[in-house]
């Protein structure tokens, strides 16, 4: 299976929806809090993927 990377606003997104105090560069800096948040990158890039905008403004409901 190929491995997602993160753009910068999931890396972003992630780090606010983790309870990180440190700002975003800073918690990029330490490699356990690095992994944590393109983890959870990870997690978001494939709810993302499954949001579909214009469906739900069509009412398409499968």
């Amino acid at each position: 299976m190929k491995r997602i990377t993160p753009d910068t606003a999931a890396l972003e997104i992630a780090h606010k929806r983790l309870p990180i105090k440190l700002p975003f560069s800073e918690a990029m800096r330490v490699p356990a809090l690095k992994r944590m948040i393109e983890n959870r990158a990870r997690i978001h890039i494939r709810e993302r993927e499954k949001f579909d905008l214009k469906k739900l403004q069509a009412n398409d409901n499968d």
